[in-house]
């Protein structure tokens, strides 16, 4: 069960959803000259599959067996234990004529309509739209004003094509532990990977933070690179052996009405930090499939103020890469950490688009 905290009554767990149509588009604009998509492809897998990497991660659930040329919908897991809330928002749809975003399959969260942010409207030098879900609803029969819960997207939508790759991310503060929400990414067209060569992608991540231990929420942002290797390693189990690197930095942390926190947040981790840890991914063979599919792992480490070396987060990257080029990588990485606080897991979901040959 979990402990609204707002309330402190206990709610008992929702029924699983299925697959939904993540990104259904009314209207076509969310207010900061991106344009939204279609619905999604068909066919869904509750099991994920493994990319055949050195950790072994598993890709989301989602669209079974893609080739390059299927549209691919991922969404996150459903969640077990303290995260028994992942993976119940699968069903979202941008509505550009009014900007409002919609959520299916989350209780109190204004009658699954989402407004623009207030206090934070946009992140990633207002590349990605945030959307909150605190506005009250009246009781039909008596009027009553009913508070809803703090719900927050964000929604991210690639500049290319119609557009090329999406992302949707919606976390609450007002569960303890974690609460109900969910990620989505999709790609709308096909790719096509080379067998040579090497491929540098570039672009800002936009991200919320929640907490197993305590309520609230913040937002992230950050700079990410990714690098793929197309011709290494070399293949050796029938699918790609392509090395993917990546480079999260600049990584910034606001409140939840838009403060920097940032500096705050480093010396929480360590007195002589100035900013958060660097998170890398995890370099091994195997991480990105055929179909553009890609996951691995994620860590970041820094060293405290006696001089040793610690680790501070460790987590996955989920993505899928795009166009004939390929032009863009869309995805999220999750991310945890233990050591902001005694007792209390600081997590944080972040969603990307990159792209290639592009000043982001």
């Amino acid at each position: 069960m979990k402990i609204n905290i707002i309330g402190l009554a206990l709610i008992a767990s929702l029924s699983a959803c299925s697959g939904g149509n993540p990104f259904d588009d009314n209207a076509g604009n969310s207010g900061d000259g991106t344009t939204g998509g279609g619905t999604t492809g068909d066919g869904t897998d509750v099991g994920g599959g493994t990319t055949g990497g050195i950790s072994g991660t598993e890709v989301p659930p989602g669209t079974a067996s893609p080739t390059p040329s299927d549209k691919i919908v991922r969404y996150e897991a459903l969640g077990t234990g303290d995260e028994e809330g992942n993976g119940y928002a699968r069903d979202v749809r941008y509505d550009g004529a009014t900007d409002t975003f919609v959520v299916d399959n989350l209780a109190f969260d204004a009658a699954n309509v989402y407004q623009r942010g207030t206090a934070v409207s946009s992140l990633g030098a207002g590349q990605y739209a945030v959307y909150e879900s605190t506005t009250p609803l009246s009781d039909p029969v008596t009027g009553d004003p009913i508070d809803q819960l703090g719900y927050r997207a964000i929604y991210g939508v690639s500049k290319n094509g119609t557009p090329a790759t999406q992302f949707a991310i919606v976390r609450t503060g007002s569960y303890i532990p974690y609460g109900f929400g969910g990620f989505l990414y999709q790609r709308n067209g096909s790719v096509t990977l080379p067998d040579t060569g090497q491929a540098t992608f570039t672009g800002k991540t936009a991200g919320i933070r929640d907490f197993n231990g305590a309520g609230g929420l913040e937002y992230t942002t950050g700079q990410l690179t990714i690098d793929i290797d197309f011709e290494d390693f070399n293949n050796t189990t029938g699918t790609r052996g392509d090395g993917i690197k990546g480079v999260l930095s600049n990584r910034r942390v606001f409140d939840a009405v838009g403060n920097d926190i940032t500096s705050t947040i480093a010396q929480r981790i360590d007195p002589t930090l100035t900013e958060i840890p660097t998170a890398l991914f995890k370099i091994g063979p195997g991480v990105l499939k055929d179909s553009g599919d890609a996951a691995g792992e994620v860590f970041s480490t820094f060293t405290d103020s006696t001089g040793k070396l610690k680790e501070f987060e460790t987590g996955n990257y989920y993505a899928v890469v795009s166009g004939d080029d390929p032009s863009e990588i869309a995805g999220v990485i999750v991310v945890t950490n233990d050591e902001e606080f005694d007792d209390i897991t600081v997590r944080e979901t972040a969603g990307f688009i990159v792209y290639r040959g592009a000043n982001n």
